[in-house]
C-alpha cells in the first residue's frame, strides 16, 4: 500500500509541476477548482427549475448529496493527509464524488448535458490535484463513489416507478 501511495503522491506532484510550468496554468487551475462546486450547484438548480427536466435534477441532487455525505464520512474516518496545507483528510474527494454522481445521473436521462458535466467533473478533479487540494487517488476514489451513488439513485428511482400504487389496496 505504501508503494501505491508513493506513486500517487509522485503523480500528483508531476501534475502540479506541469501546471506551474504553463504560463497562467496555476491561476486557471485555481479558477476551475474554485468554480467546481458552485458550477454543479447551478447546473442542478437549473435542471430542477426546468419543468421538463425536474425529475432529472432531483435525481442528480439526491445522488450528489448521497455521494458527498458518504465521501465526508469516509474522509473523516480515514484521515489521509492532503498534499497542501489543509489539515483535514482528502480521501476520497467530496467534490469528485458529488460531481461524478451528478454527471452520471444526468447522463442517464440527458446524455448531451451529462457528457458536458462529465467533462467538467474531470477538469475539476484535475484542477483540484493541480492546486494541491487532492492527490489523484483521492479524485479516482471520489469518482468511483459518485458512480456508485448514481447507480443507487437510478436503482431506487426505477424501483419506485415500477411499483404501482393500487387504489383498492387496504390501508394499514
Amino acid at each position: 500500500m505504501r508503494i501505491l501511495s508513493r506513486i500517487d503522491r509522485r503523480l500528483g506532484a508531476r501534475v502540479r509541476g506541469a501546471v506551474e510550468g504553463v504560463p497562467g496554468g496555476a491561476r486557471a487551475a485555481s479558477a476551475v477548482a474554485s468554480g467546481m462546486s458552485p458550477g454543479f450547484r447551478v447546473a442542478v438548480g437549473l435542471l430542477v427549475a426546468g419543468r421538463d427536466r425536474r425529475g432529472t435534477g432531483l435525481r442528480a441532487l439526491a445522488a450528489g448529496v448521497a455521494a458527498a455525505m458518504t465521501a465526508r464520512l469516509l474522509r473523516d474516518r480515514l484521515g489521509r493527509r492532503r498534499p497542501g496545507a489543509r489539515q483535514e483528510g482528502g480521501f476520497p474527494s467530496r467534490h469528485a464524488a458529488a460531481a461524478t454522481a451528478i454527471a452520471a445521473t444526468v447522463w442517464r436521462r440527458e446524455p448531451s448535458i451529462g457528457r458536458g458535466l462529465a467533462v467538467a467533473a474531470a477538469a475539476g478533479g484535475l484542477a483540484r490535484v493541480a492546486t494541491a487540494e487532492h492527490e489523484p487517488a483521492d479524485i479516482v476514489a471520489g469518482a468511483i463513489l459518485g458512480l456508485g451513488a448514481a447507480g443507487a439513485v437510478a436503482w431506487a428511482s426505477d424501483r419506485c416507478r415500477s411499483t404501482p400504487i393500487r387504489a383498492d389496496s387496504p390501508s394499514t
